[in-house]
């Protein structure tokens, strides 16, 4: 399951270092291809990588990926 799900992400192995840039919830969601929706609610729970600035949800681009990379995201049955 976790192939696959890197496949469609097209997750590199590591991200090159210097390559982490902060986005917002949209951005995030089309990056690791959930609903927005979803990244709220994993949000609530604590479950994604994020940081909250001036009320202003934001998500850094390398934890993300390696947050998809790892196992510690839910898997769709």
């Amino acid at each position: 399951m976790e192939s696959a799900v890197k496949k469609v992400v097209q997750v590199p192995a590591s991200p090159p270092e210097g390559d982490d840039t902060l986005l917002d919830t949209k951005e995030a969601a089309n990056l690791i291809k959930y609903e927005v929706t979803s990244i709220y609610g994993l949000v609530k729970r604590k479950k994604i990588p994020f940081c909250k600035i001036e009320g202003k949800l934001l998500f850094s681009k390398k934890k993300l990926l390696d947050w998809i990379a790892g196992s510690n995201h839910p898997v769709a049955q």
